[in-house]
C-alpha cells in the first residue's frame, strides 16, 4: 500500500488504530496535548518525548489532523496545508528529544469539533508509521463538550470497584462507553487498582476501548485493603515518619495489591500504571481519601508519580482553580448521586442540582454538577468493597469470595433509563451546558488572567427627600473622578448615575449636573421602577443633553425577561437594555434583597436568573458588595490566584444624600486613599458598569458569578 493511503487508513480507521496500539511504540515515547481555555478561546500545543533509544538522533517531527469530513490536513514550518499524494509532510527537522510544537492561540476550535489530532515522529514518515512512534493527542470536543461560554457544568463519573462480578462490571462499563460515544459526551472512569488489573490481565479489549475512545478520561480511585484508606491503617502507617509514609505509599501506588492481603504483589500497577496509559492525563487521583495524619504524605507520594489533579469529598465548596498540598482539586458545586434516584426524571434531577450548586456560599462560576454512578449501581445490591471491606475486618485477611446480591432485572434497567436520560438531556442542552471529563476540566483552568473591573455608581431616587444637594454633588464627583490613578491604571475611576424619572423632570439643576457630569466622564446609567419609566428617562437624559447608557440600574428578578425587549414609549421613543446592575430578588429594597454577587453573568430567566445562558441577550454584572472593603477583599483574593475567568466586577454604591458608600461612614476622603491602594494592584482595571459588560463580552462572555 503506498504510504500516503497508509497514513489516510492509519488515522481514518478505529480498527487500525486500535490494532496498533496492541503492540509496542519506542520505550519512553510519549505524546499529548496541553489544551487551555473553552474551546471558542482556545490554545493547544502538542508535546513530543521521543523514545528513551531515540533522543540525541536526527530525525522529523509529524503533526496531523483528520477532520470530521475525511480530509487530512497536516503542519508543516509554512503552516497547515492539505495532505495529497506525496504523503504527510515533516513538521521540522530536529535532534529528537523533548518537543513543543504550539498549534493555535485562542482560536475559536467550534466549527472544527471531531477533529482528531495526531503527533509523532521518525526518521521519515514510514519509520514513524512501521515503529508506531505516534499518538493520537487530542480530539476537539471529546473532553470538552456542550457550549463553549457554559457557566454550568456536568461532569459523568463511573467509579468502577465491584471485583465480585469482574463480568458484569465489564460489560457495564463498554456500555457506558458505548453511550457516551453515541451521544458524544465525555466521561471519567475512576479505576481501582484492582480493577486495573483485572480490566488489563482478562479484558483486554475493554481496555483497548479505554485507552482509545476520544470520550473517556482514565483516573484512579483508593479504596480498602489500601492500608492508608481512612480507617483502614492496619500496617501502621500513621506511626512512620513523613518520609517513610511517602515512601510506603509511593511503594504501593507501583503494583498491585492483593485483595486479601492487603500487601503488594510483584506485578506493576496501581496509580503507576495508570497514569502511564493514553487517556489517563492528568489522570485525576483520590489522593485525600486516606487518614488525617496521612494526607501530606499521600499528596507527596502521588505528585511523586506524576500526579497533577486530586479530588475530595466535603471541606467546604470546590472551585475550578482551588488547590492543596501541591495538586489541583476537582471542582465539584453539587454531589449528583444519579443512582439513588431511578425513576425520576433525570432532567429534573440535574436542574435541581444545578440549583443546589448556585446556592453554594462562596461557590464561583463555572459551577460544577458531579453526576455519579459506580459500575455495581447497574447490577448490585451493595458494591463488593463495601461488602468485603466495610462490613467486615478491618485487618487483613479478607473473605474476597463474599458478594452482595444482584438487582432484579426491573431495577437494572431502571438504571440505565436514568442514566441514559442524563445524557439525553445533557446533549438536548448543549446550547447553555457544558460537559467536562478530567482533561476537559484541565483544559478550562486557565490561570493568571484574570481582572477585577470596579465601578462607582448612585441611585437618585424619584423621592425628593432623597435628592442630593447640586452642588456638594457637582464637588464630590470632580474628586472622585479623579481619584485612583496610580501605577499602571491608564484612568482614574470611572463613575455613573442612574436617576429615577422624578428627578430628572423636577429637579431644577438637572441638566446643569448632566452637562457638568458628563464632561467629567461620568456615565447615565437608566434607573427606574417599571419599564414605560425606564424609557422615559433615557429620553430625559437626551433632552437635557446627556447620553443614556444600555444599562438597566436597579431592577427585580421579575424583570428581567421583560428587558430582553426593546422599550418602546408613549411617544414612540425607544430603549434597549445590554447590561444589568443592581438586581433584587424582592421588591421594596428589604434588608437582604440585593443580590451581592461578583462577576458577570448572562441569566437565564427571571425564574433561573442565577444560570448562566450563553445564548441569552443581557449581561448581569455583580456588584460584589458594593463597598470599600468588599471590593478590595475581591481583588486580594483574585491577587491570590484561583479566579481563572478573565474579568469579574465590583461596585462601589453611594449615596447620593450623604455621599458616602452606602451602611458606611466612607466618603470620599476614605474613597481616595482606598483608590490609590487598590487601583496599585494589577489585577484591579477602573471601568464603568457599561464597559465592564463590554470587556467581558470581549473576552469571551465566560461565567464569572461569585456568590455572596
Amino acid at each position: 500500500m503506498p504510504i500516503a493511503l497508509c497514513v489516510r487508513w492509519l488515522l481514518g480507521t478505529g480498527l487500525l488504530w486500535g490494532a496498533l496500539m496492541a503492540h509496542a511504540a519506542p520505550a519512553g515515547f510519549s505524546a499529548w496535548m496541553e489544551a487551555q481555555g473553552p474551546n471558542h478561546r482556545a490554545s493547544l500545543t502538542v508535546r513530543v518525548q521521543a523514545g528513551t533509544a531515540d533522543v540525541g538522533r536526527a530525525g522529523q517531527l509529524f503533526v496531523a489532523a483528520l477532520l470530521p469530513s475525511g480530509q487530512i490536513v497536516a503542519l508543516t514550518s509554512n503552516g497547515w496545508q492539505g495532505v495529497g499524494a506525496g504523503g504527510v509532510p515533516a513538521y521540522q527537522n530536529v535532534t529528537l528529544g523533548q518537543h513543543t510544537v504550539p498549534l493555535v492561540n485562542q482560536a475559536d476550535l467550534q466549527t472544527l469539533s471531531g477533529t482528531a489530532i495526531f503527533a509523532g515522529y521518525g526518521t521519515d514518515l514510514q519509520d514513524m508509521v512501521s515503529r508506531q512512534a505516534f499518538s493520537r493527542v487530542y480530539v476537539i470536543g471529546a473532553a470538552l463538550a456542550g457550549a463553549a461560554a457554559a457557566g454550568d457544568f456536568l461532569t459523568f463519573s463511573i467509579n468502577v470497584q465491584d471485583f465480585s462480578y469482574p463480568e458484569l462490571s465489564a460489560a457495564t462499563v463498554t456500555r457506558i462507553i458505548d453511550l457516551h460515544e453515541r451521544y458524544q459526551l465525555p466521561v471519567d472512569i475512576y479505576l481501582l487498582d484492582t480493577m486495573l488489573d483485572v480490566y488489563q490481565t482478562s479484558y483486554p479489549t475493554l481496555m483497548q476501548r479505554l485507552t482509545t475512545s476520544p470520550y473517556v478520561g482514565l483516573n484512579y480511585h483508593i479504596r480498602p485493603p489500601k492500608p492508608y484508606y481512612k480507617g483502614f491503617d492496619w500496617a501502621g502507617l500513621t506511626s512512620l515518619s513523613l518520609s517513610q509514609q511517602t515512601t510506603s505509599i509511593k511503594s504501593y501506588e507501583s503494583f498491585v495489591t492483593d485483595p486479601t492481603t492487603g500487601l503488594s504483589t510483584a506485578r506493576p500497577g496501581g496509580y503507576a500504571q495508570l497514569i502511564s496509559l493514553p487517556n489517563a492525563r492528568p489522570a485525576i487521583t483520590a489522593a485525600f481519601q486516606v487518614e488525617d495524619s496521612l494526607l501530606n504524605a499521600s499528596a507527596a507520594a502521588f505528585r511523586e508519580l506524576g500526579a497533577t489533579w486530586t479530588l475530595a469529598h466535603g471541606g467546604g465548596v470546590l472551585n475550578l482553580g482551588d488547590s492543596a498540598r501541591g495538586l489541583y482539586i476537582r471542582p465539584e458545586h453539587f454531589d449528583l448521586l444519579l443512582f439513588q434516584s431511578a425513576g425520576t426524571a433525570a432532567s429534573s434531577l440535574v436542574d435541581a442540582a444545578l440549583q443546589s450548586a448556585y446556592a453554594v456560599s462562596g461557590a464561583r462560576a463555572p459551577f460544577f454538577v458531579g453526576v455519579k454512578m459506580h459500575d455495581n449501581d447497574f447490577f448490585s445490591q451493595r458494591s463488593a468493597w463495601l461488602t468485603v471491606y466495610m462490613d467486615g475486618s478491618r485487618r487483613p485477611p479478607w473473605n474476597t469470595a463474599t458478594k452482595a446480591a444482584l438487582k432484579s432485572e426491573a431495577d437494572q434497567a431502571a438504571q440505565w433509563v436514568l442514566y441514559e436520560g442524563a445524557l439525553q438531556y445533557a446533549q438536548a442542552q448543549a446550547q447553555r451546558l457544558g460537559v467536562a471529563n478530567s482533561a476537559g476540566i484541565a483544559q478550562l483552568r486557565v490561570a493568571g488572567s484574570a481582572t477585577l473591573h470596579i465601578s462607582g455608581t448612585m441611585h437618585i431616587e424619584s423621592a425628593s427627600t432623597d435628592w442630593p444637594d447640586v452642588d456638594a454633588l457637582i464637588a464630590f464627583f470632580r474628586r472622585a473622578t479623579t481619584t485612583g490613578k496610580v501605577g499602571a491604571q491608564t484612568s482614574a475611576m470611572r463613575w455613573s448615575i442612574g436617576a429615577d424619572i422624578n428627578w430628572l423632570e423636577r429637579e431644577p439643576r438637572a441638566g446643569e449636573v448632566i452637562s457638568t457630569l458628563s464632561a467629567l466622564g461620568v456615565e447615565w446609567d437608566v434607573h427606574a421602577r417599571s419599564d414605560a419609566d425606564r424609557v422615559r428617562c433615557a429620553t430625559r437624559i437626551k433632552a437635557l443633553g446627556g447620553t443614556p447608557s444600555s444599562v438597566a440600574s436597579g431592577l427585580a428578578t421579575t424583570e428581567i425577561d421583560g428587558l430582553r425587549a426593546r422599550q418602546t414609549g408613549a411617544a414612540g421613543d425607544t430603549w434597549q437594555a445590554e447590561s444589568l446592575w443592581g438586581i433584587v430578588v424582592s421588591d421594596g429594597l428589604p434588608t437582604g434583597a440585593d443580590d451581592t454577587a461578583a462577576g458577570l453573568w448572562r441569566p437565564r430567566s427571571a425564574s433561573d436568573w442565577k444560570a448562566h445562558d450563553p445564548s441569552a441577550s443581557l449581561v448581569a454584572v455583580g456588584n460584589a458588595g458594593r463597598t470599600l472593603s468588599s471590593a478590595e477583599s475581591l481583588a486580594t483574593k483574585i491577587t491570590a490566584g484561583g479566579y481563572g475567568q478573565p474579568v469579574y466586577s465590583a461596585t462601589l454604591n453611594v449615596s447620593p444624600k450623604t455621599l458616602k458608600i452606602i451602611d458606611t461612614s466612607d466618603g470620599i476622603d476614605q474613597i481616595e486613599a482606598w483608590a490609590a491602594r487598590v487601583g496599585a494592584m494589577s489585577v484591579v482595571k477602573w471601568a464603568t458598569i457599561s464597559a465592564t459588560a463590554s470587556a467581558w463580552r470581549s473576552a469571551g462572555g465566560l461565567a464569572s458569578r461569585v456568590n455572596p
